[in-house]
């Protein structure tokens, strides 16, 4: 029926037509057959919304159509349509159905530049709400940015500038060939770029969004969370996001894990659906292919982890899972709409959207765009927010468990859980081995063992989830917590390329009679610099006694590298020092070697969710493979069998371009001049054209694979047992932990593997 109320607005709206002067709201209207392909042309619109005011309105139009109140004016709207519906002369008792369902022919409508569109909304909402990102439909914005134009000179300048830190990546000759059982596909980085830049010679896109998206997939096919870099357009610009977040659990703890809504979880958690098909595709296959689309992880089972919400996750990041939002993916769009179907018939289709994250003044058209977004301007840089880390979100008790002891910003926690038969459990929740303050987590943690102990709890769980690495310094200090007498095994080089080796003959010059105790500020750090020989030690902790000896090169799988090295943590320079190093002092050196053990290492497990990378990979590995601790990992693709708990990058070093280029530009004024002709290859443009870059310069090894040199990174290593989320989880961490609990010491058993009986 006919909403005869709208009807007798629009014609009374008529009478002012010829007076209305172009706003935001009748711009967004125009833009309906641009931006949300819903309608055809805005009289289509108009006429729908006549007819029905419950219409679905486009995304552009609720935020450019409100009230003095920021509210969504709907009769602002109606007097809008008037102005493009309304023919000149009506006569009200003359109205019928057909007259409004078919309008009479006006001209044809003016074309509006979306970026233009982006630009009024966002004014719209930040002049009310300007502590929060506007939100525009993700197809607006994808448009906005299919109509940046190409600079192709400029372009083909950044692809030549990015070339030379490629040779940086210290693991290039096995992501070009990896061992059977790795995640990701053999992908060459060199070549890659090389197959952009041919790209732009021959013409082949056609702007420079399309240009941006192929050079990420450089960086994204590689499955490197220490190997990115975020393109200016597509990174300073929007974010992409779905409306719905979800999860994955099984039914019954013990059967394969299915995909759920988790805000239906949460409401009717007995209940709540299955999604069988997401935009017509199997939910499951759907889902694993979004997440290898920019994987933050190597793993599979990680990486399909990633997409779904989970208490942990959303405690450390605020992230709900990158299927809704963050990671890498958020870069990448996700069409226009998501449609769930269910497995009880019914179907849920939503809008996706963007949160613009870039400031979009005076941008009125793509050629704008790229002035603001992808030009260097040093007078006025742009203001972008590095979206790429997770913002400050620290731990709520109610929203996620009690603490009995916890650092301030509550990367570390220590919790106690009452289960029947967990009375002497304890969980060390680890978060990130990124704190405010290493000091801090470093005495939170030893007084935490010692409160544990003391209240009797001989049991522990530490719960690695969300934890995506951090200070390296730390894992070994854990580690030497857990275990003070034994001496943690981590063993690493370089990838020894020209600039590499420039810089170790500069660093290392002159450099034998360096006196620590006399030395300036300037002279301390030169000579502590990694590129000089003296900082590290040999495989049998031994100083090196030549550039040679430790810079070689010695080949492997046909590239340099340099020595096996290790650390040197009696250093206090490079340790307790509190100008040049972090300023403690490591369990088992110097004044914190104690020899109390709290935990049995039978009686400790690890629990995993896949995302345990960087500095929490090392930490896994020496409580794995030196401590003989065993583990739990979580989740999975709805596959048999065992999964790592381990699944993110288990690299090394991570190093921005930028703090090459610093390195780079500070050992120049005393190279020779072949030295300077490489070092000057090094330019700052990478940095200034992306909100992030940065690679893996140095990997870690294996003891086990000392011989053939195989990154620790490639070395597959299952958990002991396999547990799946379910239901409770979502809303309850400590049912995540009663029932890693069960399996590790009530011998409750796992869904796949098994752990040994604990006494």
């Amino acid at each position: 029926m006919m909403n005869y109320s709208w009807v007798i607005l629009l014609l009374q709206s008529v009478s002012v037509a010829a007076e209305y002067v172009s706003d935001s709201c009748l711009i967004a209207l125009r833009s309906t057959t641009h931006v949300s392909r819903r309608h055809t042309t805005i009289q289509d619109f108009c006429t729908s919304y006549c007819q029905d005011s419950t219409v679905i309105i486009p995304e552009q139009v609720k935020i450019a159509c409100r009230d003095d109140s920021n509210e969504f004016d709907q009769e602002r709207v109606a007097s809008d349509c008037a102005c493009e519906v309304a023919p000149t002369e009506i006569t009200p008792t003359l109205v019928t159905q057909a007259q409004i369902t078919s309008p009479p022919t006006v001209a044809e409508e003016k074309f509006v530049e979306p970026c233009a569109l982006v630009s009024s909304s966002s004014a719209a909402h930040v002049a009310t709400a300007p502590s929060t990102w506007p939100t525009i439909s993700a197809q607006l914005a994808h448009e906005c940015l299919n109509s940046v134009p190409l600079n192709k000179t400029a372009a083909v300048e950044l692809v030549d500038a990015i070339e030379p830190y490629m040779e940086w990546q210290s693991d290039l000759a096995w992501k070009k060939d990896p061992p059977a059982d790795y995640g990701c596909p053999a992908h060459d980085v060199i070549a890659a770029l090389d197959q952009v830049r041919k790209n732009l010679v021959e013409n082949k896109y056609a702007n420079e969004y399309v240009f941006q998206a192929d050079l990420y997939q450089v960086f994204v096919k590689a499955c490197d969370g220490h190997l990115i870099l975020y393109p200016d357009a597509i990174s300073k610009s929007f974010i992409f996001a779905r409306q719905r977040s979800l999860v994955s659990i099984s039914e019954d703890g013990r059967s394969l894990p299915v995909i759920k809504l988790h805000t239906d979880v949460l409401s009717t958690p007995e209940t709540a659906p299955i999604v069988a098909q997401i935009n017509g595709v199997d939910a499951y296959t759907y889902v694993f292919n979004f997440s290898r689309d920019a994987p933050d992880y190597p793993d599979l089972d990680a990486s399909y982890n990633s997409m779904f919400f989970s208490k942990a996750s959303h405690a450390a990041s605020g992230w709900e899972g990158f299927f809704s939002e963050g990671g890498r993916l958020q870069f990448i769009y996700p069409g226009p709409n998501t449609t769930f179907t269910f497995t009880n018939g019914s179907s849920l289709t939503l809008e996706n959207i963007a949160r613009v994250i870039g400031n979009f003044s005076d941008v009125a058209n793509g050629q704008q765009f790229y002035s603001k977004f992808c030009s260097i301007n040093f007078d006025n840089p742009t203001e972008s927010i590095d979206v790429t880390q997770p913002a400050a979100h620290p731990l709520v008790a109610s929203e996620y468990a009690t603490p009995v002891i916890t650092t301030s910003d509550s990367t570390l926690s220590g919790y106690y859980i009452d289960g029947k038969g967990q009375e002497e459990v304890a969980i060390l929740s680890v978060l990130s081995f990124r704190p405010e303050s290493l000091t801090e987590f470093q005495e939170v943690a030893q007084q935490f063992m010692i409160n544990a102990k003391r209240d009797g709890k001989t049991k522990l769980i530490i719960d690695l989830s969300d934890n995506e690495g951090g200070s390296s310094l730390l894992s070994h200090d854990l580690f030497r917590q857990f275990f003070p007498t034994i001496q943690e095994d981590e063993v690493y080089r370089w990838r020894v390329g020209k600039a590499f080796m420039a810089l170790a003959e500069i660093f290392s010059a002159d450099s034998d009679d360096f006196d620590p105790v006399n030395a300036t500020e300037g002279e301390i750090r030169w000579n502590k610099s990694w590129f000089n020989y003296h900082s590290d030690l040999n495989i049998d902790y031994q100083p090196f006694r030549s550039l040679e000896e430790k810079f070689g090169p010695y080949t492997i799988k046909g590239d340099n590298f340099t020595n096996n090295s290790r650390w040197n943590l009696n250093d206090p320079i490079l340790t307790s020092d509190a100008i040049h190093g972090p300023g403690f002092n490591i369990t088992g050196y110097d004044s914190r070697k104690i020899s109390t053990q709290h935990f049995d290492a039978s009686n400790i497990i690890m629990l995993y969710d896949g995302y345990c990378s960087s500095a929490c990979a090392l930490f896994g590995g020496f409580m794995r493979n030196q401590g003989g601790v065993k583990s739990i990992a979580m989740g999975g693709r709805p596959k048999e069998g065992l999964i790592q708990g381990v699944g993110g990058i288990k690299g090394g070093v991570i190093y921005s371009l930028k703090h090459i280029f610093q390195y780079a530009q500070a050992a120049v004024h005393c190279a020779t001049e072949a030295q300077a002709e490489i070092l000057n290859q090094l330019s700052l443009l990478p940095s200034q054209r992306s909100l992030a870059a940065y690679v893996n310069i140095r990997h870690s090894i294996s003891s086990r694979n000392l011989a053939d040199g195989l990154p620790y990174n490639y070395d597959r290593e299952e958990s002991e047992c396999r547990l799946f989320y379910t239901a409770d989880m979502v809303y309850d961490v400590t049912a995540l932990w009663k029932a890693a609990a069960d399996a590790a010491f009530n011998d409750k058993g796992c869904a796949y593997g098994s752990l040994p009986k604990r006494l």
